[in-house]
Parts: C-alpha cells; sequence; structure tokens
C-alpha cells in the first residue's frame, strides 16, 4: 500500500512532532510520543501517532517503536546509523506481530498473514480523526513555536551583552512556550551560574567560563590544593575499530564535568588517607609528593572517595567513567597523536628512562632489574597539557574509571557503573613502562578491583551541581 499523502497542516504538525495533541472528543489521545525515537523518526511518529496504537498501553506486546522494534538501545545511541535497530519486521513478520492481539486476523477476510497489503505498518488511521480541530490545534502549535523562537532568540542576544538577569528572563519565557526545549533549559541554567558563578568548597582560578554551561573553567579545591579543570559538553564517537574490545564505534553524549588537571598526587593521597602505598617514593624519588600516586586498587580508590567527599560540601568526587575518560582524553580530537609528537605530552617506556639504564627496556610487567629501575613515573604536569589543560592523560599511570568492564555499546545505565557491582573495573590510559603504541585513548584495560600494581593510579572527577544545589552524591 501506497504511503499515505498528508495535507499541509499535517506537515507543520511534522516540525511540531515532540508536543503531543490533547485527546479530541471521542478520541483518548490523537498524538503521542514516541520519546527518543521522535528526534529521528519524526514522519514515522506522526503516522503511528494519528493511529490508534498510540492509545493502547496495555497488552503483552506494545504496539509502540520499542514493541515492535525492540529497545534498540546501541541504535539510538549511534547517531551514525551503523547500528540498526534489534528488530526490522518486513513482509510476514509484520503480520505475525499483527495477529499477537489481532488473533482473529482481518474482520473482513480472516486473512492471518498479509495485514500489510492493506494497512501501512505506522499509520493505521483512526477514523474517528477530526482534521478540523486538528489544522486548528495546529495554528495555535505554529503560534506557540514562533513566540518560543522569539523569545529564545531575545535570551541569546541577551546573553551576548553578558546581561544575565534579561536574559535568564527570556529564557524562562521560552521554556514556558515549550517546556521541552533542553536549549532553553540550558541557557537558563547557564545564566543562573553566571550571576551565581561560585561552587561551595572550590575557588575559581581565573577569569574564563564555558559559554553553553555558565561553569568556570577552572576550579581548586580548598585545603587539597586539587586542581581541576571543565571537561565541556559534547557528543564523540566513542570506541575504535582496532581493537576486538573497543567496538563498535558508537557515538555517546557526554554532560560537562570537571576532571583532575593532573593525576592525583603522593602527597595529595597522603594529606587524606595518612599513608603512602606507592613503590616510587624514598631516597631515590625526591620529589615523590609531586609523583602520581600509584600501587592503589580500585577498592582502595573508593575508600580515598569517601574521605575526600568529608571535606568537600556536597560531596560530588567520584572516579570517571570510561566514557568521560576516553571523552575527555581525546580533547575533541578524532584521530591518534602521530608519533613525533606523542612524547611532548605522555610519559612512556621511550622517554622515561634514565640516562644509563642498568638493563634494556624491558616489558610493564618486568620492569625492574635489580635494585636499578628501567623506568619511572614523572612529577605531574611536566609534559605538555592537551587542548582542554589535562596533563599526562595518555601516558604516566593508568588511571581507574568508575566502569566495569563490559562489551559496547556503552551504556551508563545498564549497570556497567555500579558502585557494588561484581566484575573486572576498567583502566585507561598508557604508563611510564608502555610502548608508544598503548597511547591509543581508546584503549580499555579490564582489572581486579582489589589489584594493585605500580603503574596504576587515578585522576578524580566532579559533577558539578545545579545552580541553587549542592554537588551530586559520589559513589560509595
Amino acid at each position: 500500500m501506497a504511503r499515505l499523502k498528508f495535507p499541509l497542516w499535517v506537515w507543520v504538525l511534522i516540525c511540531l512532532a515532540p508536543l503531543p495533541l490533547p485527546a479530541q472528543p471521542g478520541q483518548r489521545q490523537e498524538l503521542t510520543s514516541a520519546g527518543v525515537c521522535a528526534r529521528c523518526h519524526v514522519s514515522s511518529t506522526l503516522e503511528w501517532g494519528i493511529s490508534m496504537h498510540s492509545t493502547i498501553s496495555e497488552g503483552a506486546r506494545q504496539p509502540s517503536c520499542t514493541g515492535c522494534h525492540g529497545p534498540s538501545a546501541g541504535h539510538v545511541m549511534d547517531e551514525e546509523n551503523g547500528i540498526k535497530p534489534d528488530r526490522i519486521p518486513r513482509g510476514a513478520d509484520i503480520a505475525a506481530l499483527c495477529v499477537e492481539c489481532h488473533g482473529s486476523g482481518c474482520p473482513h477476510t480472516a486473512d492471518l498473514q498479509n495485514c500489510q497489503n492493506c494497512h501501512h505498518p505506522h499509520a493505521l488511521v483512526n477514523p474517528q480523526l477530526d482534521p478540523a480541530a486538528l489544522e486548528e490545534h495546529a495554528k495555535q502549535l505554529t503560534a506557540q513555536q514562533d513566540a518560543y523562537k522569539s523569545q529564545l532568540a531575545e535570551g541569546e542576544r541577551l546573553a551576548l551583552l553578558q546581561r544575565w538577569d534579561a536574559a535568564g528572563e527570556a529564557f524562562r519565557a521560552a521554556l514556558k512556550e515549550n517546556p521541552a526545549s533542553s536549549r532553553a533549559g540550558e541557557a537558563l541554567q547557564m545564566c543562573e551560574r553566571r550571576l551565581k558563578p561560585g561552587i561551595p568548597g572550590f575557588q575559581i582560578a581565573g577569569d574564563r567560563f564555558d559559554a553553553p554551561s555558565g561553569l568556570p573553567r577552572e576550579i581548586v579545591l580548598e585545603g587539597l590544593n586539587l586542581e581541576m579543570m571543565l571537561v565541556p559538553a559534547g557528543s564523540f564517537e566513542f570506541g575504535s575499530e582496532q581493537h576486538p574490545d573497543t567496538r563498535p564505534v558508537h557515538s555517546v553524549y557526554i554532560a560537562p564535568f570537571y576532571l583532575g588537571k593532573f593525576e592525583m598526587t603522593q602527597g595529595q593521597w597522603t594529606s587524606l588517607m595518612s599513608t603512602n602505598p606507592s613503590f616510587h617514593q624514598g631516597e631515590k624519588f625526591p620529589q615523590a609528593g609531586k609523583l602520581p600516586v600509584e600501587q592503589v586498587s580500585w577498592e582502595d580508590c573508593q575508600k580515598m572517595l569517601a574521605e575526600v567527599n568529608k571535606k568537600s560540601p556536597g560531596g560530588g568526587f567520584r572516579l570517571p567513567t570510561e566514557a568521560e575518560w576516553e571523552y575527555a582524553a581525546r580533547a575533541g580530537s578524532t584521530e591518534p597523536l602521530p608519533a613525533n609528537q606523542l612524547l611532548r605530552f605522555a610519559w612512556l617506556r621511550d622517554n622515561s628512562e634514565p640516562a644509563n639504564p642498568v638493563a634494556p627496556p624491558m616489558r610493564s610487567s618486568m620492569y625492574l632489574i635489580g635494585s636499578g629501575v628501567i623506568s619511572a613515573p614523572h612529577p605531574v604536569g611536566a609534559a605538555e597539557p592537551n587542548q582542554w589543560g589535562l596533563y599526562d592523560m595518555l601516558g604516566n599511570v593508568s588511571e581507574w574509571c568508575s566502569s566495569l568492564f563490559q562489551p559496547y555499546p556503552y551504556a551508563a545505565d545498564d549497570g556497567r557503573e555500579a558502585a557494588a557491582g561484581p566484575g573486572m573495573r576498567v583502566l585507561r590510559g598508557a604508563n611510564f613502562s608502555d610502548a608508544a603504541d598503548a597511547a591509543d585513548a581508546a584503549l580499555r584495560h579490564p582489572e581486579r578491583p582489589d589489584r594493585r600494581f605500580r603503574w596504576n593510579g587515578v585522576r578524580l572527577a566532579f559533577t558539578p551541581p545545579a545552580p541553587g544545589q549542592r554537588a551530586t552524591p559520589s559513589q560509595k
């Protein structure tokens, strides 16, 4: 059957599909939001939304996007459309879904196998459709959308003039017209942050602010002298096709968060925990206080987080997720650093050996020869920072992440970020005893959460609170 031909008012509705229509007399609801699916599949959402299927909320299989196509988590996350939905029923497979509810078949022919020949799988039109009422509502939505765009543009104009109070009022007015607008909501939050830029427990370093979020670019935790850089919000292509456990490459959105400008040092760890577990200390390492803490397990890091959150108003400190870590390590880049530039940013085997080593370089698990250290970490911040002001992301010590080591695609809500979940945890980043080919931001390393190695350290992450709120509770 050919697709339905829609008049002009329907195409107006297509542009405004995220805004649901109110129920008309004799109808429960003409257009129902299809959730995240509506972002891309607008036409199909509209077709489904004006059918009786959109009004059904009971039954073994819901006649909705996920009911027919499956949860399709990978497809939702992959903006490049490389991952298809879990199910794409075609031909007779469509009829097989139909008969789960319509067991008696077609009321005219009793046919159970060819539903799709007469009915488009999405546009099963409600015979009680009232075109005149819908057209009138489309006009109202158009006026509402015009008011929203006008207020949004005025808010953005005022924000450019740094008139944060007036800009905030315009964004509030835009939200009143379109409460679902993330653009207006985020802009309002930015204005509120610029009006009150402080974060409890932190000092703002410098006068640079992130334009989209209104957050200061750099902050310092009072008392611990812990410097943190803002990682701006954005989407990136997560993973790599070069390694079996970094596939498939898929799109992931990262909300703004703070990450340690440097790896946590031995001095900072000792001030929190009153002990120093690091191997690289003592007379051979006079700068030990500035070296990254190492020989710490994931479980040790959880205890450290509890201590640092006691000293920070509202808490909010945690380990970065592995998606956040990779995003921060890439710093907007899509390609690995060329070999002739890598050693400017990373401490690896090639630039972490003494001038006259007592033995040739060996693998990271065997980097000690008698009493001679073949390679060792460097004081934090001794190399060059990446584009977002973060030091030693690709090499010095490897860094623990919060995530359980699970297959891709990555989803923060699938259990891999549960602090109490059993399994291997993720380490990210090369270390001082690794070869250059290990300095790939996409590489992931599974490790037992209780293991302590001389090349494993930690870098803190911090979730900024919403304006007027305390920090997000940390993982325990």
